[in-house]
């Protein structure tokens, strides 16, 4: 068993386990050479030779404890009939119109042949890394999801999607059901074909006041995770979230095995908040990781010195930025690999 899959289940290594998010993609070179070939970003993201390589590639260059699937968290939005078009110095940007009919009247049998591509890549992946190395799969959660659908691209206080949930409820609690249902599908087939950890990334949730949490974080990853540990319970699950109120949630907790921190808190003012069989993971800044020198190795050092006694995989507190200079990736899992508690 890997050191990053025994932290998960509750054994703790005095060796730390590292992986960053987005450690597959823009900072890196050869990610570039492949995304070249491709004017479609999903069409990439379908790609069975292209995941696979854009998979493997970070664990080649790096001294790395998992590989993550490379795919995106949208790609599942076309289950519901939505194009997603990914525009440069826009970001994704999905086609919403006629939304409420498309909620209304959704089939749970129509487009999920859009995510085989996915399973397919996951098994091929995992035929590559063999037993050494645990591959971990992904999803978007419910209103994360639901964001991206009703704001229609990035938007920095996701004012139409607040809207939406409180002048149109039934419909927001019809659409965040059928994204439950899908993610609970769609993180049981990755995890059928070979995904030995899978990650749930609850990116937006920072936008919520505490009753909108309650309705459409808290409760989708409650059944989300449930189900998931009821069917695969030796598989892991490990929740990134930007809003860390769901800590007092212990019905949520239950069913994870990792929480994953955003660089804005500090991991260990939640040790008494949360259970100790739950590991930690994150949460360098990522900009930290770009910029380099005294201050990122100050700042991993003392991270790796105060989660020294906890289970703990060291991360980012979100994706690594396209810009950051691959030797500061080097030094800094060197310098993770040479800590000892």
């Amino acid at each position: 068993m890997s050191i990053l899959v025994k932290n998960m289940k509750n054994s703790y290594t005095k060796e730390v386990p590292v992986w960053f998010m987005r450690q597959a993609g823009r900072y890196m070179k050869e990610y570039h050479l492949v995304k070249n070939k491709f004017n479609n970003f999903l069409d990439m993201c379908k790609d069975l030779d292209a995941v696979t390589e854009i998979t493997l590639q970070p664990l080649k260059r790096f001294n790395l404890d998992a590989a993550i699937i490379f795919s995106d968290i949208l790609i599942i939005l076309e289950c519901l009939d939505l194009k997603v078009d990914f525009i440069s110095g826009i970001g994704p940007v999905v086609d919403n119109k006629n939304i409420e009919e498309k909620i209304n009247f959704y089939s749970n049998t129509s487009g999920k042949e859009n995510l085989i591509p996915v399973y397919e890549a996951i098994k091929r992946v995992r035929k590559e890394l063999k037993n050494t190395t645990p591959l971990i799969g992904f999803c978007g959660a419910p209103w994360t999801l639901a964001t991206y659908i009703i704001e229609g691209k990035i938007s920095k206080d996701h004012s139409k999607i607040r809207k939406f949930a409180y002048k149109e409820p039934i419909l927001m609690r019809k659409l965040i059901k059928i994204l439950t249902d899908l993610i609970i599908d769609h993180l049981s087939k990755q995890i059928d074909s070979g995904a030995d950890v899978i990650q749930i990334f609850e990116t937006h949730s920072n936008s919520m006041d505490y009753y909108s949490s309650q309705l459409y974080m808290h409760e989708p990853i409650i059944k989300i995770t449930e189900k998931i540990k009821n069917n695969y319970p030796e598989t892991p699950i490990v929740l990134f979230s930007k809003s860390n109120n769901f800590v007092y949630n212990k019905t949520l907790l239950n069913s994870l095995n990792c929480i994953s921190f955003g660089s804005h808190y500090r991991m260990k003012d939640y040790f008494s908040l949360v259970p100790n069989h739950i590991c930690f993971q994150g949460n360098l800044d990522p900009m930290k990781l770009l910029a380099g020198g005294k201050e990122l190795t100050s700042t991993v050092r003392k991270i790796l010195h105060e989660m020294r006694e906890k289970k703990f995989v060291f991360n980012l507190g979100h994706g690594i930025l396209p810009e950051t200079p691959v030797e500061n990736v080097y030094k800094t899992i060197e310098q993770i690999k040479s800590f000892r508690s």
